[in-house]
């Protein structure tokens, strides 16, 4: 080694004598990292920062410094040199500026400073690393973390930072480096900081006694005053800060384990911890706050990416700059990557960078900067690392799920789990941020980390599409039994059995199923896509028919024409005649929802065509109805009655009681329009009287509003708002907001003509939300016009 450095007896100065060490761990050819392993080897603590800072620095390192890190570049047989040279080098020092290092005293007494121990005062570490440069939003998380150092109530409480609404990249390190920064006058004793490397590409966390020999040594302790005992290292350490104001950063913790053993006992200090994990053990045994972190908002987002590339930059590509965020789903780590890349073509359009991540295959590929700690799959596999295999199986199938949030019940069929078993990893998963729980029974990825999923699966798991066919029969077995609960009188479907590990969820009563419905629309419609791509037809249809009655009665004839066009599509591709003639049914009477004559007709005649050519003489009357709707709602009441009496003959012969009374409401309803009242009514109370009889409330309900019609038309208001207040109880009763918005309206209407003014305005008023709820914006117009022009009494 002399042969690269020369006789370091030599050194004429300090800066020579660092030289020289400089170019001794040069010709070592190791890194920080490597020497910090080989000290750790050789029985030496010798952290990198350690090491950076002592070749970095215009001060001599301390004796057992520099030893350790002369064993660590294998210059056993040069440490006495070397020693000797420091000690010249020592004693020809003026004395150093504060905070600059000298030899410790073997006693084991506080290290002395220029203003050190010999003048009555202890050593002030100040290890925080440098904050973010640039940092956005965090306002609510920063005022959370003042509000828990100022608890008066409970001094001293740690702080826990967890990224729930993320796994790595979250940017827990920067809010935490961030708030400590702007409060270090809270702090005027100092402040230690340690990366646990929790989740990191070391294959091992720091065990807990590497930080604290190291707090040690930062505090004044010599290390041979260091007991060997990671108990009675931690006490020694307790003693130490005792009675300072002092923080403490546990930066990039494993879990409680870790952590405990670096926790001061003095209600002075305050203590930062950042991890992956949710640390509840934490907050159990130490009164923990933990603080939840999730993604930025796109205000935010946009707000750091203007300071990374300048506001005038990001003014002049604001379609580029958002389509940026969205693919970056608000993660601080992935938006800084982006900036970063951006930032070094300052003339290359940000549109070109956003059809590059616009790819879903090739996202993660371009969100990195070509480094393990910036490189998102390096960062989310770390925190996978952590899991144990049950619970990794878990996350590996979710990336197979077409939506990034799932219940609980699904996920259980997906991976083929007992629900309390799959809750359990699912928790797993929780603690790591690799999913979060938005509401009870409910988990959400994010978007990038489901992304991340989908592309590890496929690679690891042979059973990964009947992973996916198990949660496709989840889904259609669910919402067929939630179906049948709305409406237990629909012919029904014969589904085939689902997948083995697939366990649909119960529900009990149409209430429940309405609310799953709410819950699970997005997520069914997801699905019926996804067995559109894979060629499982007879799913597609199905799940398709399952929405039917919802649709009706939430008034979501768009969603209606989705799932059935791609029905209709499966039903082709199948040969499925009967399928076709329902697929072109349901279309047609959506297309009447939307006003969409020409289309509901063309699709109605081919349901009746489809349905004649095989034979299903209940489909048939199923459309002749659908025609008598259509024509009504055209204004051809004429036609319309026509098409009603037809389905009245078919549904008789059919023996089909609730189809029968369907059909004379229809006929009863357009006989009112026609103003042949009696013969209206007559049809009504047969109706009335048959659905009430079959336990039919949706029918009930219907008919009840006819006979308000009828009622009203005739000016017996008192009986019409009688029958429209019924109406609207049992809509409301089914959850039917179809019903309820038409019933209100037919409310106001009489309520009007009563001229019951406030009344009108209050019925209407409740109407016009919900009909703005169900986006039906012509209605809504008109309505408005309607209370414009409504007496103010």
């Amino acid at each position: 080694m002399t042969a690269a450095t020369g006789d370091p007896r030599r050194a004429h100065d300090v800066a020579d004598f660092l030289a020289r060490l400089r170019r001794l761990k040069e010709r070592s050819g190791c890194t920080y990292r490597q020497l910090e392993e080989r000290a750790a080897r050789n029985g030496d603590v010798l952290p990198r920062s350690t090491i950076a800072d002592a070749l970095r620095r215009q001060a001599l390192p301390r004796p057992e410094t520099l030893s350790a890190f002369l064993r660590a570049c294998g210059a056993d047989d040069e440490i006495p040199l070397w020693l000797e040279a420091r000690g010249r080098l020592a004693e020809q020092a003026p004395p150093g500026p504060p905070g600059a290092t000298a030899s410790r005293p073997a006693s084991g007494e506080p290290h002395a400073v220029a203003g050190g121990p010999e003048h009555g005062q202890p050593l002030v570490p100040r290890q925080l690393p440098a904050p973010p440069a640039l940092f956005a939003g965090r306002v609510e998380e920063l005022a959370q973390l003042d509000a828990a150092a100022d608890d008066g109530d409970a001094p001293g409480r740690t702080v826990v930072i967890s990224a729930i609404g993320g796994a790595g990249g979250i940017g827990k390190t920067s809010l935490a480096l961030r708030w400590a920064h702007q409060r270090l006058d809270r702090f005027p004793d100092g402040q230690l900081y340690v990366d646990l490397r929790g989740f990191s590409p070391d294959p091992e966390p720091v065990p807990p006694d590497v930080p604290l020999r190291n707090f040690l040594e930062a505090l004044g302790v010599a290390p041979a005053s260091i007991p060997h005992d990671l108990d009675a290292q931690a006490a020694l350490f307790r003693s130490v800060v005792a009675g300072r104001r002092m923080l403490i950063m546990l930066d990039n913790a494993r879990d409680t384990t870790q952590i405990v053993p670096l926790l001061p006992g003095s209600p002075t200090c305050t203590v930062l911890v950042t991890s992956r994990h949710r640390l509840r053990g934490l907050a159990v045994t130490h009164g923990a706050r933990l603080l939840a972190l999730d993604r930025l908002s796109d205000a935010e987002a946009r707000d750091l990416l203007a300071g990374h590339l300048g506001r005038h930059r990001v003014a002049d590509q604001r379609p580029a700059l958002d389509a940026l965020i969205e693919h970056c789903g608000g993660l601080p780590l992935a938006l800084a990557v982006v900036a970063a890349r951006a930032a070094a073509h300052p003339d290359h359009p940000l549109a070109a960078l956003a059809q590059e991540l616009r790819d879903t295959s090739a996202r993660l590929d371009a969100l990195t900067a070509g480094e393990a700690t910036t490189d998102l799959r390096a960062v989310f596999s770390w925190s996978c690392r952590a899991l144990q295999s049950p619970a990794g199986m878990v996350f590996d199938l979710l990336g197979v799920a077409p939506g990034v949030e799932l219940g609980l019940a699904a996920v259980a069929s997906l991976t083929a789990t007992p629900v309390a078993g799959c809750r359990e990893l699912l928790r797993q998963l929780e603690d790591t941020s690799l999913v979060q729980q938005p509401a009870p029974g409910r988990f959400r990825m994010h978007d990038l980390v489901h992304l991340y999923s989908a592309q590890q699966t496929p690679a690891r798991h042979e059973s990964a599409d009947t992973a996916l066919r198990r949660l496709a029969d989840f889904y259609l077995h669910t919402a067929y039994a939630a179906d049948r609960l709305l409406d237990p009188r629909r012919p029904p479907v014969a589904l085939d059995a689902p997948e083995p590990g697939c366990a649909p969820q119960p529900l009990e009563g149409a209430a429940e199923a309405m609310s799953w419905f709410d819950l699970e629309h997005a997520q069914l419609i997801e699905m019926q896509q996804v067995a559109m791509r894979r060629g499982w037809y007879p799913r597609v249809w199905q799940l398709a028919r399952t929405l039917v009655t919802f649709h009706a009665r939430r008034r979501r004839s768009r969603d209606q024409l989705t799932v059935w066009h791609a029905g209709l599509e499966a039903a082709r591709e199948s040969a499925d005649l009967t399928a076709q003639a329902l697929a072109h049914r349901y279309l047609g009477q959506a297309y009447t929802a939307e006003r969409r004559d020409e289309d509901a007709f063309d699709h109605l005649r081919q349901a009746l065509r489809c349905a004649q050519q095989g034979g299903d003489t209940g489909e048939e009357a199923r459309t002749h109805y659908a025609l008598a709707v259509g024509w009504e709602r055209h204004g051809d009441f004429h036609q319309a009655l026509d098409h009603a009496r037809q389905a009245l003959t078919l549904v008789q012969d059919l023996g089909s009681a609730v189809e029968e009374a369907r059909a004379l409401n229809a006929i009863g309803w357009l006989e009112a329009r026609l103003r042949r009242y009696d013969e209206a009514e007559t049809n009504c109370r047969h109706a009335l009287d048959l659905f009430r009889r079959h336990g039919h409330p949706d029918g009930e309900a219907d008919t009840l509003h006819s006979l308000g019609l009828i009622a009203q038309h005739k000016g017996e208001h008192a009986d019409a708002l009688t029958y429209y207040q019924q109406a609207l109880e049992m809509y409301r009763e089914v959850g039917n907001t179809r019903g309820e918005a038409e019933s209100l309206d037919s409310l106001g209407q009489v309520y009007a003509a009563r001229r019951q003014y406030a009344d009108a305005h209050r019925a209407w008023r409740r109407t016009l939300d919900l009909l703005d709820a169900q986006q039906r914006v012509r209605e809504a117009d008109l309505l408005r016009l309607r209370m414009a022009s409504l007496p103010r009494r």
